[in-house]
């Protein structure tokens, strides 16, 4: 049998911020389903008002967020995250928002586990909706490496490696 899930609302806030009052009003959505055993996939979305931290403005924003969450054999489990926000205000495009975290772990035995972790992002920004000096492109991306030892039920043993690079 399939397992799904859906869910639906409409938030109308106040939200205080640099000094001031802003009002926010936008819809979320979320669905799942079990597609086939050991596969589950899903998605949010949220579209509306919301605030532009960095500028102090509200714009409307769309976000999408796909996931996708696999069971691979004995022990393998595969995460794979993706997020897209978009904010339009004044006339142009505020912020375009993109970001990525895939995960993979290995379940070796009861006592050692192996997970492998890659997350991205890209945010491109039009500086002439700023009146501040913002960044017209970012990205960075990071992985990281990470061993675990389960010595007893309340000590664990971690070992690993991680790198990132970003590019603003």
């Amino acid at each position: 049998p399939r397992a799904r899930s859906r869910a639906t609302s409409v938030v109308a806030r106040v939200r205080f911020w640099n000094g001031q009052m802003f009002d926010e009003t936008f819809m979320t959505a979320y669905a799942q389903m079990t597609a086939l055993p050991g596969l589950r996939l899903g998605a949010f979305v949220r579209v509306g008002d919301q605030l532009d931290l960095a500028a102090s403005r509200v714009g409307h924003i769309r976000q999408w967020d796909p996931f996708v969450t696999m069971d691979i054999g004995r022990g393998i489990n595969v995460n794979l995250n993706y997020s897209h926000q978009r904010l339009e205000r004044d006339g142009g495009t505020a912020f375009d928002a993109r970001l990525l975290d895939a995960r993979a772990s290995w379940q070796l035995d009861p006592r050692q586990r192996l997970r492998l972790s890659v997350q991205g992002s890209e945010v491109e920004r039009d500086q002439a909706l700023y009146t501040r000096p913002v960044n017209r492109r970012a990205r960075d991306v990071g992985g990281q490496l990470l061993y675990s030892y389960k010595l007893d039920p309340r000590s664990a043993l971690y070992m690993g490696y991680s790198h990132g690079e970003d590019d603003a």
